[in-house]
């Protein structure tokens, strides 16, 4: 008896075990998610609009040179002089939201765009439609 208990612990142990490891595998890491944002301001700052909406992700399309360009107008910034992340001031993560149905790293960050402070909050998102950034909230 004290056998069947052994293995049966066992097994469920296991089990959690395996359901853990699979659930932690979609996860999104910090130096991922950095090195991504990295590359999409790079593209913002070189005009390359194509490129940045190349990493949006698939569920969220943007035309970002209207974005960008409006604000550009509207904030009187240059993204072309170049941003540059000052600081990251918060982040999150979650290995698995249901309401995206996947995993998502959120950044929030204080940049220098020319002379001007710019705050960005980029939440990216891994799931089965794709992997790419899914809200981009601009504060200045």
């Amino acid at each position: 008896m004290k056998k069947m208990l052994k293995n049966t612990i066992f097994t469920i142990v296991l089990c959690l075990c395996i359901f853990l490891l699979t659930a932690c595998k979609g996860g999104i890491k910090g130096s991922e998610a950095k090195a991504y944002i990295n590359d999409f301001f790079i593209a913002v700052a070189d005009e390359d609009y194509s490129k940045a909406e190349t990493m949006l992700h698939p569920e969220r399309p943007a035309d970002l040179e209207n974005f960008f360009v409006n604000i550009e107008k509207e904030k009187s910034i240059d993204f072309q002089e170049g941003i540059e992340i000052e600081r990251y001031t918060g982040f999150s993560s979650a290995l698995y939201d249901s309401t995206i149905k996947g995993s998502s790293y959120e950044l929030t960050m204080t940049t220098t765009v020319g002379e001007k402070t710019v705050e960005f909050t980029i939440e990216i998102v891994k799931n089965d439609a794709g992997y790419g950034i899914y809200n981009l909230d601009l504060n200045t």
